[in-house]
């Protein structure tokens, strides 16, 4: 009988799997090492790869793991004739376990370590949480702000991905550069997903970022006065932030640095989640307050995220809590909620406070 093909690496790609999840280093070493040293050139070569297809290279590699999987299988049920079950399912679990590891160390070694590097409180300090007037008044800065800018954005109130993209550019470094991040940052061209676009209806996801080629995806059917801080968001992840709370605060920096469509998009997202933590009369309060125009813009936004699916929308809430939770984020999803804290530190509100249209937008 035919010798079977040897499983190589079966043992040893799991043990440094587990040595690069479970040995401790210090958040400085990867800060210095990792997320301003390695990471920075590896991004930008990626990046420059996956920027040159159209496609999302997400769906090639759920297409092609899929068919891997069937062929895989396939190939070990005919084996059943010639070797026995035993055989052939320890074939199985060294090729599960070498195929696992390998994603492990991919996701870990090309982007995965941002989740231990230094927070960015380091550099806005460790304000307390927003009380109840601090977020009645970041509404009522955000509406005065949304309103102004509704009125000024013209051929922009329909803004493209790619007018997005190439709007965001510059005051994505200038948010990154304001906040002690690396600048070395290539931007990812915006993409869509055809195979999870309905997940991402019935699970109400924006975006996400690839990160095994590095690539932005966002769903294409946002509306356009969304568009800018979703992809400002999965820029920030990009460029290494992956706590969703500091890419939250990243991304919002970024727009209000930049055009009136950018900041009406950011000045939306702030609405919504200050609005979010509110409960109650002051909840109430706040949002009868809104322009009408603001009001109209976030009904609508209301409207296309009714078509969630709740137990699509909990179970995929679910998966990625265990996954933020597996990867050190103590407090799961919830950790979103952290993002007003950050923005509403002084050293990001004064973004707020302060905005300026820039020349030439």
């Amino acid at each position: 009988m035919k010798k079977r093909a040897a499983v190589r690496g079966w043992l040893l790609l799991p043990v440094l799997a587990a040595v690069v999840v479970f040995v401790p280093l210090p958040a400085w070493v990867i800060e210095s090492l990792y997320s301003r040293g390695v990471y920075p050139w590896v991004q930008s070569a990626v990046t420059l790869v996956s920027n040159l297809l159209a496609v999302a290279l997400l769906d090639l590699l759920v297409l092609g793991t899929l068919l891997l999987t069937l062929f895989r299988v396939a190939q070990l049920m005919r084996s059943l004739s010639k070797a026995g079950v035993v055989e052939v399912a320890w074939e199985a679990v060294r090729r599960v376990l070498r195929t696992a590891a390998l994603i492990v160390l991919i996701f870990m070694l090309g982007w995965g370590l941002h989740y231990r590097r230094v927070p960015l409180q380091a550099s806005v300090g460790d304000p307390p949480a927003p009380s109840v007037e601090h977020l009645t008044a970041a509404i009522g800065d955000a509406n005065l702000l949304a309103a102004a800018l509704r009125t000024r954005l013209g051929a922009d109130d329909n803004i493209t991905y790619e007018e997005v993209a190439a709007q965001l550019q510059r005051p994505m470094v200038e948010a990154l550069t304001q906040l002690g991040r690396p600048t070395r940052f290539r931007p990812g061209r915006p993409k869509f997903s055809l195979i999870l676009g309905p997940f991402f209806t019935w699970a109400g996801v924006n975006g996400m970022l690839n990160p095994l080629a590095l690539e932005s995806v966002v769903h294409s059917e946002l509306l356009p006065f969304e568009r800018g801080f979703v992809l400002a968001h999965e820029w920030a992840h990009l460029a290494g932030q992956a706590d969703e709370a500091e890419a939250s605060a990243v991304g919002w920096l970024a727009c209000m640095k930049g055009g009136p469509a950018l900041a009406y998009s950011a000045s939306l997202y702030l609405i919504l989640e200050a609005a979010g933590a509110l409960t109650g009369p002051a909840r109430a309060k706040a949002l009868v307050s809104l322009d009408e125009g603001v009001r109209a813009d976030l009904a609508q936004i209301a409207r296309r995220m009714s078509r969630q699916r709740p137990r699509v929308q909990r179970a995929a809430s679910r998966v990625y809590d265990e996954y933020l939770r597996a990867n050190q984020v103590e407090d799961g999803t919830a950790s979103y909620g952290r993002a007003l804290t950050l923005i509403l530190s002084p050293k990001l509100r004064e973004a707020l406070n302060s905005y300026r249209t820039p020349s030439g937008a």
